[in-house]
């Protein structure tokens, strides 16, 4: 016949097993959520850097007619729209762009972000966007025209 003391000396591992998964899970678990983390913060610089160069190309779309003829910048509309939405389909991302005041360039770009270790838990993919803005000026020896 065993004593209380025996049988508890036989089952004081599994005390220690139980805590070693515990611990164990969710090491794992805060891991994947900073991985998971991570990797969003990461999309969403991707996505401001796509917006920048998507603004910056769309910048480029110059009225030439108007800096000969008035002697001021001006953006073609539909070119620099078409230029910054061109760019962003080239690198697998969507977004909009807008031209405000004739010389201010507003783009918006979207991208989706796959959790790694998130979507074995049911998180589906997470939209970011990043925007920017140029605004297109003439400077001739510091100052602005």
């Amino acid at each position: 016949m065993t004593t209380h003391a025996a049988r508890l000396r036989d089952e004081r591992g599994a005390v220690v097993s139980v805590w070693t998964a515990v611990i164990a899970t969710t090491m794992v678990l805060v891991l994947g959520i900073a991985v998971d983390l991570s990797g969003l913060v990461h999309a969403k610089q991707q996505a401001g850097d796509a917006a920048a160069q998507a603004a910056r190309q769309a910048g480029q779309q110059l009225s030439t007619g108007a800096l000969l003829q008035q002697g001021r910048l001006e953006v073609r509309t539909r070119q620099a729209r078409a230029a910054a939405v061109d760019y962003l389909e080239a690198i697998g991302m969507t977004g909009t762009a807008t031209v405000q005041d004739g010389t201010l360039l507003v783009v918006t770009a979207q991208a989706s972000y796959r959790p790694l270790f998130l979507s074995g838990m049911g998180i589906g993919p997470v939209q970011v966007t990043g925007t920017s803005s140029v605004r297109v000026l003439r400077v001739e020896n510091g100052t602005e025209r």
